[in-house]
């Protein structure tokens, strides 16, 4: 409040107030108080699903929390902001593993294993890691995750690409495909349909398969590589007059 301009006194800009007088001026400002509209705005941002609020009601079971129209507008607000990030997180570890995929097509071999060996010292994350991060990327790369299915826990992601034909399918049927699956419902089906005894050499089949297209890849390049070496040598031989005697 501008004192010199209060309602009803006069004051001019070099006159000192009393104290009492200052308190009688105080008194006088009745200018209504800003609201704290935040907890309102929230509600009318957050959408509430019947199945959100049925979890909210089993999880407070016993309380009085839903009662109170503050407290049930910030949880849901807190989990609408968790699962804006909670996807955030989904989208780094894709693309994490994106990269290393397109590095791997790079590197030779060789290369890609020493690579592997010093992960560690490279990235923030051990070749472990490193390896459910591609492993993750590829199946949602050929749609065997979809992207939009994705969990957004990487551990529990890299779980679903262990799963075999059989128990994806499994997994699809029952709903277990979702981005708020646990690892634990995930372990339990893996647990509950053991993999056939020769499951682990089509495992390895289907590793040696994607090293052959890795390979065919590199030679690929390879060839080009050499077609455009030999070009230049015979410029080069041109320019300097070699024969070709």
């Amino acid at each position: 409040m501008d004192l010199h301009e209060a309602e009803g006194v006069s004051v001019s800009k070099g006159q000192r107030l009393g104290r009492s007088r200052l308190l009688k001026l105080l008194e006088k400002d009745d200018a209504p108080q800003p609201v704290d509209s935040r907890a309102e705005t929230l509600t009318s941002q957050v959408v509430v699903q019947d199945d959100v609020v049925a979890v909210i009601r089993d999880v407070f079971e016993g309380t009085s929390l839903l009662s109170d129209q503050d407290k049930v507008s910030r949880i849901l607000a807190v989990r609408t902001e968790i699962n804006e990030s909670w996807g955030q997180a989904r989208d780094a570890f894709l693309s994490i593993g994106r990269a290393l995929l397109d590095l791997e097509n790079v590197l030779s071999k060789a290369e890609y294993l020493k690579l592997r060996s010093g992960s560690d010292r490279l990235f923030p994350f051990s070749d472990a890691t490193a390896t459910q991060f591609r492993q993750i990327a590829r199946a949602v790369e050929s749609g065997r995750i979809p992207l939009e299915k994705c969990p957004g826990s990487y551990g529990t992601a890299y779980q679903i690409t262990l799963l075999n034909d059989q128990q994806l399918t499994l997994a699809y049927e029952r709903g277990l495909i979702r981005p708020d699956v646990t690892r634990k419902e995930i372990a339990s089906l893996r647990k509950e349909v053991m993999p056939p005894a020769n499951d682990a050499a089509r495992m390895d089949l289907a590793a040696l398969r994607e090293e052959r297209r890795r390979l065919v890849r590199r030679e690929q390049q390879l060839a080009q590589d050499l077609h455009a070496v030999r070009a230049r040598i015979a410029e080069l031989e041109e320019l300097l007059g070699f024969s070709n005697d």
